[in-house]
């Protein structure tokens, strides 16, 4: 007992140790030949482990732009100041996943124990970037006086134009796109706020409405204790309170049991395939009718496809559309960064035009060696993998040694499954229309082309920020630079929708191309929704 009382603490010294090491680290100034070293290591892992570095550019290009990156490093650098100059040059080669991690500062033990059973500022708060400027989305705190939506100058003083200018570039969509630049620095902004003001019990959101500039206060909310014996507080002065009758239940039969348990399932189902998110109070799917009028027109709007239940999800939502008689479908994938590829197939199995078992993807995808697989799974010690796992690692291993094989351009793995193969008898085959703009990525991007190749849908609002001919992304392997402790993320598979065109770089175009300005963004108008809605009633 006490060498295990003895263990936990050293354990727990190490820890803080660590912590402190680590945050004092992101504040150290790093040497130029430190730096240059990682720059050396960061260009072999890219040109050899890279699936696909040389799609866009060439890998003299590539060679050429790390090389004149690494000789003008003539000053020592924070690690988060060599990451965002670091992160361009990384960004110019097009490939949007290929990433360099962010240092966070982690929480000390006192600031754990004091921050316990908290709420951040941040978590009441969504703020989205549009064209350089930041717009307060949501406010969900619980103070009323508060203004729920307007343009965020600053937070904390720190100024989010003064950042943009700084940032701009560190992060970009697949390709030549420049649609996503104008979207993907809200979440940067946010860490970096973070990592100046530390753990906070308030932060400051300078902001101006109206050509009003003000300052208003979101506070960190803590967990109330509630009574034990009651979640009401009586005062010994209080009036006392009458026992109230018990009214007696009405007993019901066995139809209106059977009723009430259809409806009880209904709606834990709805909660469930939609995606309830408590914290935030709205949900993941939404099935929404502008027109209360008219209940023949739908907006299915998607935030992401990392979410769960997509295989009894889509059947579920189906299904209901079609007892609604929906006769025009909006789909909207605007701010959907994307996500898994098995919710992107079983939601094309529904919209498909095709009348075959098919996958949104093409059979197989290209990978760097036939053991690429191989040494992701052995790349770095996981004590689950070496023991409990250890054999199905093993399966896993030697089933990709068959599933890889060598083709005229390259490796490619077989990723095509009875299970993938879909297609669905409950399709939807009324009227489609696809909303898409410049955070439409990855998986959204994917399923946008395969769609769009069948003609069936109407694409309105702006070019996505994922490639039409696919993207590198789906597993990863990360790199961590020895100095500056940053993480090189690479991705090892190179996914294509089943369909490919001859333009190269660039996103899914849309049929009806219109922008959103910030004001539209600022008075909650929707001009893409708009002309989607005119359209269907110009038709009937």
């Amino acid at each position: 007992m006490k060498n295990i009382y003895t263990l936990f603490i050293t354990f727990t010294l190490m820890s803080c140790v660590s912590v402190e090491k680590y945050n004092t680290h992101i504040d150290k100034d790093i040497s130029v030949d430190n730096l240059r070293k990682d720059v050396d290591v960061a260009k072999k892992k890219l040109l050899t482990k890279h699936v696909d570095i040389d799609l866009y550019h060439s890998k003299n290009v590539i060679e050429n732009r790390l090389d004149s990156f690494r000789n003008s490093l003539q000053n020592p650098m924070k690690p988060n100041d060599f990451q965002r100059e670091f992160s361009k040059v990384i960004s110019s080669f097009g490939h949007g996943h290929t990433t360099l991690s962010y240092l966070q500062k982690r929480a000390t033990k006192e600031e754990k124990k004091k921050y316990k059973k908290s709420k951040s500022p941040f978590t009441f708060i969504d703020f989205k970037e549009y064209n350089e400027r930041l717009y307060l989305l949501k406010n969900r705190s619980k103070d009323s006086t508060l203004v729920r939506n307007g343009e965020i100058l600053a937070i904390n003083g720190i100024s989010f134009n003064d950042f943009y200018k700084e940032n701009s570039g560190i992060r970009k969509g697949d390709g030549f796109i420049k649609t996503l630049d104008g979207y993907i620095l809200t979440n940067y902004y946010s860490a970096f706020v973070r990592n100046k003001i530390g753990m906070t019990d308030s932060i400051v959101l300078t902001m101006v409405k109206n050509d009003s500039i003000f300052n208003q206060t979101i506070i960190r909310e803590y967990t109330k204790k509630k009574d034990k014996k009651s979640n009401i507080s009586v005062k010994n002065d209080s009036i006392p309170i009458k026992k109230v009758e018990k009214v007696a239940k009405t007993k019901l039969s066995k139809e209106d049991k059977k009723r009430k348990k259809e409806l009880a399932k209904h709606k834990s189902d709805v909660k469930k395939y939609f995606v309830y998110n408590k914290s935030k109070n709205d949900y993941q799917r939404e099935l929404i009718f502008p027109n209360k009028e008219d209940s023949t027109v739908a907006i299915f709007k998607i935030k992401s496809f990392s979410i769960s239940h997509g295989k009894k999800a889509y059947p579920f939502i189906f299904d209901s559309i079609k007892k609604l008689n929906i006769d025009n479908l909006i789909l909207d994938v605007r701010d959907n960064g994307g996500g898994y590829v098995s919710d992107i197939n079983y939601l094309y199995s529904f919209l498909t035009t095709r009348n075959k078992k098919q996958m949104v993807t093409s059979d197989d995808v290209k990978v760097n060696s036939k053991f690429t697989m191989i040494n992701k799974y052995f790349r770095k010690p996981d004590v689950i993998g070496y023991t409990v796992g250890l054999p199905l690692t093993l399966y896993a291993s030697v089933k990709s040694l068959f599933d890889i094989s060598k083709k005229k351009d390259g490796y490619y793995l077989d990723i095509k499954k009875n299970k993938s193969l879909l297609n669905q008898e409950n399709k939807y085959q009324q009227n489609l229309y696809v909303l898409t703009n410049g955070m439409s990525y990855s998986a959204t991007a994917i399923l946008s082309a395969a769609l769009q190749n069948e003609g069936k849908a109407i694409f309105v609002g702006e070019e996505t920020g994922g490639d039409y001919n696919g993207t590198v992304a789906g597993q990863f392997i990360d790199f961590k630079l020895s100095n500056s402790k940053l993480k090189l993320l690479i991705g090892i598979m190179d996914y294509k929708p089943n369909t490919s065109r001859d333009l190269i770089g660039r996103g899914v175009m849309p049929n009806i191309p219109i922008d959103m300005t910030f004001d539209d963004i600022l008075n909650k108008r929707d001009p893409q929704l708009d002309w989607i809605l005119n359209d269907i009633k110009s038709k009937k």
